[in-house]
Order: structure tokens, then sequence, then C-alpha cells
């Protein structure tokens, strides 16, 4: 399990069923491939992961000219295969320039899935199996930050998370754009 996981912000309103200008900005980088959305969140999420009280193990080799052993790996999330892979890689470049830290394509996902915002809670773990998340490049020795674009339960992450501690990381936090909630009737 990752130690902490930070979200910018929320997808949308608490009072009613719209999104917030977060929340838009999302849905245009992710379901619209619009370019100035996404260039807009990779800025915000940088200021966003500048300012976080991160852990020493994330943060430490901001100005460390240690070895690369201990150096911090910014991992995107692996998206399904139709979705907008481009916009997590996106956001996970800019935070690993913001944390002066390695962008690695570490994780790899080899199956579609349905999505999971449309999947039972007490389900997702069934369909995160079958979507043959694994690792391609070592990890181990390295602090991870894990990237993703939205977050619900946290059972990707969670899962993710233990994927890479048992592949060596020595730790994972997870930092992610925008906390989306189920969908009401």
């Amino acid at each position: 399990m990752f130690e902490c996981i930070h979200v910018m912000g929320a997808y949308w309103h608490e009072d009613d069923n719209s999104s917030t200008p977060l929340g838009k900005l999302v849905a245009a980088a992710k379901d619209h491939h619009s370019d100035s959305a996404v260039a807009s969140l990779q800025a915000q999420f940088a200021d966003f992961v500048t300012n976080l009280e991160l852990p020493l193990a994330i943060t430490g080799n901001v100005n460390n000219v240690g070895s690369s052993s201990t150096r911090t790996l910014v991992v995107p999330v692996p998206s399904g295969l139709a979705s907008n892979h481009r916009f997590v890689s996106a956001l996970a470049t800019s935070v690993a320039a913001a944390l002066g830290a390695t962008l690695s394509e570490a994780l790899q996902r080899r199956n579609p899935t349905v999505r999971l915002r449309d999947t039972p809670v007490e389900q997702r773990q069934a369909i995160i199996q079958t979507a043959g998340y694994e690792l391609n490049r070592s990890v181990k020795g390295h602090a991870v930050a894990l990237v993703d674009d939205v977050v619900l339960t946290g059972t990707t992450l969670n899962y993710l998370a233990d994927l890479l501690l048992e592949a060596g990381a020595t730790s994972v936090i997870a930092l992610v754009v925008a906390r989306t909630r189920l969908a009401r009737p």
C-alpha cells in the first residue's frame, strides 16, 4: 500500500452534478485530447506538487548528487487501451521535472478492461487483476511517485503500489489531479 495520496482537487462540485473547473479541464484533456487542457493541467499539477510537504524519500534527491540507486522515479499509471495515455504521461513528465526526479514508464498494462467508474466497488479488485499490470523496468531501491489523473476509491493505486513495493521500491506515494465520485442516479 502507498504511504500517502495527494489529490490536487475535486472533479465534481459537492452540491450538484456539475464539473468543477478542474473537472472540465480533466475531461477536455482526457476525453477530448485537448493539448491546451493538457498543458494547463501540467503547469497546475507541477505547481501543486512543488508546494506539497512530501516525504524526504521523494524530495531528498532534488539537490542530490548521490547514487541513482536512491533516486526517485515518477511512474505514470498505465491507462486503458482506449484512454488517452499521453495525458497521464504528460502529467508524470511535469511532476518529474518539478521534483528533479526521473520519469520511468516502469509499469505497463497488457489487457483492456471495463472502466472502473462503471464497476461496483466490490468488483474492482477482480477487474484490476485482469488488466495484466506488470513491471517492465526495475524499481528496486527507488522511492516511487505514482501519478494518475483521477481517483475514486484508490483500488488501482493500492494494487500498483503493492506491485511496486513487492518489486523492491523503498516507498510509494500517489499524486493525483482530481478525486471523482460514484455517478449519481
